[in-house]
């Protein structure tokens, strides 16, 4: 307590105790130096510690057997979800199994020796067989998506032009997948991560385009006449949001990806873009800007064909907004804005809440992970994941052309 703080107390304690009965001023103001902890009172109760589930691995037996075990209690312990219980510790849950030339198999068991499951790997990789152990491992004992296993897409124009790129949650296995001489910007992947959604400019104006990437092929989205952009996938995979102008005034569309047909589904008034979806896939939120600048609208997705459509703006406390995308348990919204001239990532809880920058200095662009303790964002060209709990972040890409709107499977 400050000297001074403590002599004013005692003072006034001592000439109150000469105009007043014991047990009035003096009284008071002696309960109050008993409350205030080191002074007699008793400590500040702090909040229980969360205790981090333990896990154990034991020994892999086969050829790759070591470096097997090696890397899942890597990847294990870069998950974060969990402490990696040594020999002699109490586990929770103990994971083993065996690996012979990168095959894998996996077994879970609980604290009492129940086996929670088993199954084997067989990709060519042993690295991408243990990424997909640990992401099984993750979602059994939390109900939540493991990220080992998870990508994400971003733009770099490290070429020269700016192309679509994926790599993992690391920032590793970075692949570039278009080679468009006209360029290519706003990628989005499919839930499942098998397809990209961008927009493109050979037909000389902006178009989405779909792009399988496991057999190859590269098709439009519609075959309407005007520009399309902002693709967004809906949470099953088979509607995408869209923003086109073939009716004139830019508006929102939800495409059929089976059909290949689009109904719309707003009727603002300026320019909307990115639009995200709720989880549920019932809502749709996007920025709009109607000449004061960009800000957050939500509508309604009809359910039905016939159905009405609900649109209403909400509200951030800021009037620069842009890039919302919506957590993935629906809880929370993040967004790009503007602090101090400088671009910034923003959250705010849906539906109320107060927005909170968590990254300033030209942060912009942010995308939860699948398991929604993360956001990834860039900044000054460079990739960063950031973890929204702690306020932690790491660069996971640098010196790779300057790097911008990455979105992480979802």
């Amino acid at each position: 307590m400050n000297p001074r703080a403590l002599v004013l107390l005692l003072t006034l304690a001592y000439h109150g105790a000469q105009a007043e009965e014991r047990g009035g001023l003096l009284g008071t103001l002696q309960g109050w130096v008993r409350a205030m902890p080191g002074l007699g009172g008793k400590k500040a109760e702090e909040p229980p510690q969360k205790i981090m589930t333990r896990v154990r691995v034991t020994p892999f037996t086969g050829g790759t057997g070591a470096s097997a075990e090696s890397a899942l209690q890597k990847e294990l312990l870069a998950s974060r979800e969990f402490f990696v219980a040594g020999p002699d510790e109490k586990a929770d849950f103990t994971l083993g199994g065996s690996s012979s030339g990168g095959r894998v198999n996996g077994r879970l068991m609980d604290v009492k020796g129940k086996e929670l499951f088993q199954r084997t790997y067989a990709a060519p990789g042993l690295d991408e067989n243990l990424k997909a152990f640990a992401d099984d491992v993750i979602f059994t004992i939390t109900g939540r998506p493991g990220l080992a296993t998870s990508r994400i897409v971003f733009v770099s124009d490290r070429s020269g032009r700016r192309q679509i790129y994926l790599c993992n949650a690391d920032g590793g296995e970075v692949n570039q997948v278009t080679h468009d001489r006209h360029g290519a910007v706003s990628p989005t992947l499919s839930p499942d991560s098998s397809l990209v959604a961008f927009t493109g400019y050979s037909s000389g104006f902006p178009v989405v385009n779909l792009l399988d990437l496991h057999a190859g092929w590269e098709r439009g989205v519609t075959d309407t006449p005007g520009t399309s952009f902002g693709a967004a996938f809906s949470p099953d995979g088979t509607h995408l949001a869209v923003v086109m102008s073939f009716i004139g005034n830019p508006e929102i569309f939800v495409s059929d990806l089976n059909t290949n047909t689009a109904s719309c589904i707003s009727d603002s008034i300026g320019a909307p873009a990115s639009p995200s979806w709720h989880p549920e896939g019932k809502q749709i939120v996007f920025s709009n800007d109607d000449g004061n600048g960009p800000k957050l609208n939500i509508i309604e997705v009809p359910q039905k064909e016939g159905d009405p459509s609900r649109l209403f703006r909400w509200r951030t406390g800021y009037h620069f907004c842009t890039d919302p995308e919506w957590s993935p348990d629906g809880r929370q919204i993040a967004f790009t804005t503007r602090k101090s001239g400088e671009w910034a990532v923003a959250i705010k809880p849906y539906p109320n809440g107060s927005s909170r920058i968590i990254q300033g200095g030209g942060a912009q662009h942010p995308s939860w992970s699948p398991n929604g303790q993360f956001i990834t964002y860039v900044q000054h060209g460079g990739l960063f994941v950031h973890e929204v709990r702690s306020g932690h972040r790491r660069q996971i890409l640098k010196g790779y052309g300057r790097i911008s709107e990455p979105r992480w499977m979802r």
